[in-house]
């Protein structure tokens, strides 16, 4: 064999066995939950609910929000849970005028006594607004809403109840994405979140070693602030204080119950997709570069945490190397193991297509919407268009760090996912109550 094909075969089949790893190690954490059947009954919320004992502080970060901030408040204050064991402090900058009369407005027309709105003079990050937000807190636990989510009303009784009856110090809940038709790549975004907070999750709360995924989380205040809370450099502040809390050594658990996920809506754009994914990317960049997650207790948590840090990065090389290998293993003289090996990429990316279509009917019937045979065909033919979303979105958070640029791109958030849906989400409703108006007249 020519020297240069005997190179060939040596890079492919390296290439190869590290993607059918890489692979392998994805499906097994996409479909954990599903591997056992008590997992999913145990993930759920519990049947019966304690006496309301906790409080909660709830921080609202609003930056640019008016459009959503007063409906998020207003069903907010339809929390089926004691007011006096709630507060709610949306944090705005002074700047942020129409946001903070918005949000003012909604408090008084719902009469929303147990809300506030915390103005600081300075311009303050996401970060910087929860830390200040932490520090005026009045109650025992804490957590995060986007000031466009719609949350469940009985989330607070749920998770008081699983903090009495459990030894918990951080409790993940479900988020999910539901505007899985509104754009080309919307239903795989929707799927990244259903496949996150209902599967993957559960194995890291597990292992002990969790990169915390946005809002809906819940802890305790005291942690929080034993810790340093919310990092004020970083674009993964969540991530970054899940790898902080596991190497105190904090409990997680994760509940996720398709009745109580808190609602949130897909980026407006693709152009808005590519900022918030890189974003992302360049906040799990940021914690590599901090090697905070090297002082994990054991080898495994800090393989487990390393992998999910730099998985982007690699399935940007592997998206971009695999026609590459296909190309070779279909022109070169290789040996047959080889050239099979060549072709793994396509086949892994058919085995993860497979997940995502039975995914995507699992998704409807948790959520009870109506997922038609043109949705399937849709995700079918976006599903390369999108692993390349991807891919421009890690390169591109790869130049962003290595310039040294680390300003915010915000998310824009309309609530398209609120069309349709009644005020008690947790109430199961008949589908087309959830569906857009577009896709009801379709």
């Amino acid at each position: 064999m020519p020297l240069l094909s005997e190179i060939l075969a040596v890079v492919v089949t390296i290439a190869a066995l590290v993607l059918l790893a890489q692979s392998l190690i994805n499906i097994q954490q996409t479909l954990y939950i599903w591997e056992h059947p008590h997992r999913l009954n145990a993930a759920g919320c519990p049947e019966t609910l304690e006496e309301p004992l906790l409080g909660f502080t709830v921080l609202l970060p609003a930056r640019h929000e008016h459009e959503v901030i007063g409906e998020t408040l207003r069903r907010l204050n339809l929390a089926d849970y004691p007011s006096e064991l709630v507060e709610l402090l949306v944090i705005c900058t002074a700047d942020d005028v129409v946001t903070i009369e918005a949000a003012k407005t909604a408090i008084r027309e719902h009469g929303i006594a147990h809300a506030r709105v915390l103005i600081f003079e300075q311009p303050a990050g996401k970060s910087r607004a929860m830390n200040l937000g932490l520090a005026d807190a009045q109650h025992e636990l804490v957590t995060i809403f986007d000031s466009e989510d719609d949350v469940s009303t009985e989330i607070f009784s749920i998770v008081n109840t699983l903090f009495i009856r459990r030894d918990i110090d951080v409790l993940q809940c479900g988020v999910q994405l539901m505007d899985f038709d509104s754009h080309w790549f919307s239903a795989h975004n929707v799927l990244e979140y259903f496949f996150w907070f209902k599967s993957r999750m559960h194995y890291f709360a597990r292992e002990g070693a969790v990169p915390l995924g946005g809002n809906t989380v819940f802890f305790k205040a005291d942690d929080l602030k034993k810790v340093g809370g919310w990092d004020e450099e970083g674009l993964t502040e969540d991530a970054d204080l899940g790898i902080r809390l596991s190497i105190a050594g904090k409990k997680f658990e994760v509940m996720y119950d398709a009745r109580h996920v808190t609602r949130e809506e897909v980026p407006e754009s693709a152009k808005a997709f590519i900022k918030q994914r890189t974003r992302w990317n360049q906040g799990f960049l940021q914690i590599l570069r901090k090697k905070e997650w090297l002082t994990l207790r054991t080898l495994k948590h800090r393989i487990l945490i390393g992998y999910v840090l730099t998985s982007p990065s690699y399935m940007a090389l592997v998206i971009a190397s695999a026609p590459v290998m296909i190309v070779i293993g279909a022109t070169t003289k290789l040996p047959v193991l080889v050239s099979m090996l060549s072709f793994l990429p396509l086949v892994m990316a058919l085995i993860m297509l497979c997940i995502s279509l039975i995914g995507l009917y699992e998704f409807g019937r948790d959520q009870h919407v109506r997922v038609r045979f043109r949705h399937y065909l849709v995700l079918i033919a976006t599903f390369i268009p999108y692993q390349f979303l991807l891919a421009v979105s890690a390169v591109r958070a790869l130049f962003r760090e290595i310039r040294g640029s680390r300003g915010w791109e915000k998310t824009a958030h309309a609530g398209r996912h609120r069309l349709g849906a009644q005020d008690a989400q947790p109430v199961l409703v008949n589908s087309d109550e959830l569906l857009p108006e577009a896709q009801k007249a379709a």
